[in-house]
């Protein structure tokens, strides 16, 4: 019988190298790695579909953010900028969309067809410089940007701390008595570089 403390049953996980550097640095990350193994990384869509979807998602449950964004698809054949933008405010308010968030989708679809958004040109950025660039188009702040790089792109020292989720989880792992403030997960996610990608996923997995 195989022992469940034991990290060998990581051998053949994808993330086996990050698995193994975080469970040696902190035993609350390594047990927790043990209880959800097989934990599924937060993935989105590259591009326009991918922010529209995180926009969705900004301050509302799992299940709405899912259920507004699967209403808005049907509404699309194609999901592009200028397919967005034929749609009117009627069309898209029938999904659940709040009139600020089509709004900002409006924004970003215009941004792309100007140019003033180049997707192939910021995913050559490093996270910092990506970060303000998504950051100066309106509707799109730190925690959008930083789950763009994080689920889109796949990067992997993404630590989004304005998350709730990601607070909650660390107040479990933790034993805090109280979630910790953004500086305080600044400061914890210091010990988680450079694969903090990787504990926002498990954490999330937790959280769920």
């Amino acid at each position: 019988m195989q022992n469940k403390n034991n990290l060998d049953i990581f051998d053949t996980h994808p993330y086996k190298e990050e698995i193994l550097f975080l469970s040696k640095k902190d035993s609350a990350l390594r047990s927790l790695f043990l209880m959800y193994p097989y934990f599924e990384p937060f993935k989105r869509k590259e591009g326009f579909e991918g922010l529209v979807q995180l926009i969705t998602e900004q301050q509302v449950s799992v299940a709405s953010a899912k259920a507004i964004f699967d209403r808005l698809k049907k509404l699309l054949i194609l999901f592009e900028p200028k397919d967005f933008l034929k749609l009117t405010d009627l069309n898209l308010r029938t999904t659940g969309l709040s009139r600020p968030k089509i709004k900002y989708c409006r924004i970003l679809a215009e941004n792309i067809i100007s140019g003033d958004l180049s997707f192939s040109l910021i995913h050559k950025m490093d996270d910092e410089e990506l970060k303000e660039s998504l950051c100066k188009i309106k509707g799109i702040g730190e925690w959008t940007a930083q789950c763009y790089m994080l689920a889109s792109l796949h990067r992997r020292d993404v630590w989004p701390v304005k998350d709730i989720g990601l607070q909650v989880g660390v107040q479990r792992i933790k034993k805090l008595k109280k979630r910790p403030t953004e500086d305080e997960m600044i400061n914890m996610g210091l010990n988680w570089k450079p694969y903090r990608s990787i504990v926002a996923n498990v954490l999330w997995a937790s959280y769920d």
